[in-house]
């Protein structure tokens, strides 16, 4: 009895061994790599749980409010889309507007430039008439001192009283409206040969330092002389009057300010003859006459 008891117990020891031998090959098994190769990928399946009922009706909600979003971002885009062409016109309005302002501005500023010009020409053209009026009151008020012929003494020898030597006279005459003021003069008269030389010089004698000056009152006169320097020959007086071959010559000139301050110079050369009546006759020798 205790021997079967035993052996029993023996062989539950040893069936209740095997059991775990196997629960270690099954759980040894688990152990080997099971990650994918190339020759043997892989797969993993994954299995969607179905939704429930609120969440289906959430999905359709959310969708719904996605589409309305969308949709209204589609209008707020238009309506973008519409404002930027709006303000492209206005821009483009503004633009064209600028340059029609630019282009006037510059109408402007070349019409002004051109009234600026014209203020311009006008303004010199009053001043140029300004000034010609003022020269043309200044020609009508100074004074114009001028030269005539006047008389003329010839060679005498006269028996009690002082012998006479050709004397030439010039008629001075301010013919202007003012007078002539600081006037001074020098002359000079010779017998010259008849017809003068072309290389005459017609010499003057240096003005006095210490002369003082003279005044011509306007349209007034006086009368200067000129002696010649010698007696010549007796015999020469007649040809001399005549003036045949030689004849009595003056020249001189004339210096003056009129009333503005303005200096003024007038020269003169006279030849200077005599009629069979006594009367003397003269002219004015070419190109030696002159005044300004």
């Amino acid at each position: 009895m205790h021997l079967f008891t035993a052996t029993i117990c023996v062989f539950l020891f040893m069936g209740l061994q095997q059991p775990n031998k196997k629960g270690q090959e099954f759980q040894q098994a688990p152990q080997t790599d099971q990650r994918g190769t190339e020759q043997s990928p892989l797969m993993v399946k994954v299995l969607v749980s179905p939704k429930t009922q609120t969440e289906a009706d959430q999905d359709a909600e959310d969708r719904k409010e996605k589409s309305a979003n969308d949709r209204h971002i589609v209008e707020l885009t238009g309506a973008l889309a519409v404002i930027a062409f709006l303000q492209f016109l206005v821009y483009a309005y503004q633009a064209k507007k600028l340059r029609e302002t630019v282009k006037s501005a510059g109408e402007q500023s070349e019409a002004m430039e051109r009234h600026i010009g014209e203020a311009a020409r006008s303004a010199t053209a009053m001043e140029t008439i300004a000034n010609k009026i003022e020269d043309g009151n200044r020609m009508i008020m100074r004074a114009y001192v001028t030269t005539l012929i006047g008389g003329a003494v010839y060679q005498e020898r006269r028996v009690g009283q002082g012998d006479l030597k050709f004397e030439a006279k010039v008629t001075v005459l301010n013919t202007g409206n003012t007078p002539a003021r600081k006037v001074r003069i020098r002359k000079k008269a010779e017998i010259l040969p008849v017809p003068i030389p072309q290389d005459f010089a017609y010499p003057l004698p240096d003005f006095e330092v210490n002369s003082t000056y003279a005044t011509i009152g306007a349209h007034q006169n006086y009368v200067i002389a000129a002696i010649v320097p010698d007696f010549v020959a007796d015999g020469e007086v007649a040809t001399i009057k005549e003036g045949s071959g030689k004849a009595l010559c003056v020249w001189g000139e004339i210096i003056y300010e009129d009333i503005f301050g303005s200096p003024h110079a007038t020269k003169f050369a006279h030849q200077l003859t005599w009629l069979l009546d006594g009367k003397v006759y003269g002219f004015y020798i070419p190109g030696r006459n002159e005044a300004d």
